[in-house]
């Protein structure tokens, strides 16, 4: 999207991040923005299966001049978030592409939270301990990948708050993704008329 912060300059050029994934059967650990049902059914059009999970050794760092989260190690701390399931090979180049050059695509290991059902990201407690038993691990097809910061230069010593992006931010946040999803159908919808009517 071109008027996000997110927004790829380049798309087909960043989809080789994906090239390792299997998007029929992997799942993908999410922790700011993308926590929110609201942004992802501006973006997907839906609102994938998530599972809330925790990935010990992770913080969700605060960057600086930026409303979204960049996940970095650090030691000793739980990230928060949800594992996304059931995402098909377009919901992934979707969310590719929402994620600019600054961020990589890695493997991570996470851990299920107990018992937990899916709740909207602003009324997530604390994360749960780190080190959880194996009844806690995620149980997908396949492996879990994840949205690290590579830019260490922008991470804030602060963590980012679920809560307060929810407060502040989200609604404005959402509106301007909706309306981006909201142009792009009318444009395929015009491509598509004007592709029946050749004489226009």
């Amino acid at each position: 999207m071109v008027t996000d912060p997110h927004t790829a300059e380049n798309p087909a050029a960043r989809h080789a991040r994906l090239a390792p994934v299997d998007t029929a059967a992997d799942a993908l650990f999410v922790y700011g923005t993308l926590r929110f049902d609201r942004i992802l059914a501006a973006l997907l059009g839906r609102v994938p299966p998530g599972l809330p999970a925790t990935a010990p050794g992770w913080r969700t760092a605060a960057l600086a001049d930026r409303p979204y989260p960049g996940l970095v190690p650090s030691p000793g701390h739980t990230a928060t978030g949800l594992l996304l399931t059931g995402l098909s090979p377009a919901e992934w180049r979707a969310l590719d592409d929402f994620e600019d050059d600054a961020y990589q695509l890695r493997r991570l290991t996470a851990e299920r939270e107990p018992g937990a059902e899916r709740v909207p990201a602003a009324e997530q407690g604390p994360p749960a301990a780190a080190g959880g038993t194996a009844d806690s691990r995620c149980s997908v097809p396949g492996r879990i990948w994840t949205y690290v910061w590579a830019a260490p230069d922008q991470v804030a010593a602060e963590d980012w708050s679920a809560d307060v992006f929810a407060a502040r931010r989200l609604a404005g946040y959402a509106a301007r993704l909706e309306a981006a999803a909201t142009a792009r159908l009318e444009a395929a919808a015009t491509a598509r008329h004007r592709g029946g009517h050749p004489d226009r």
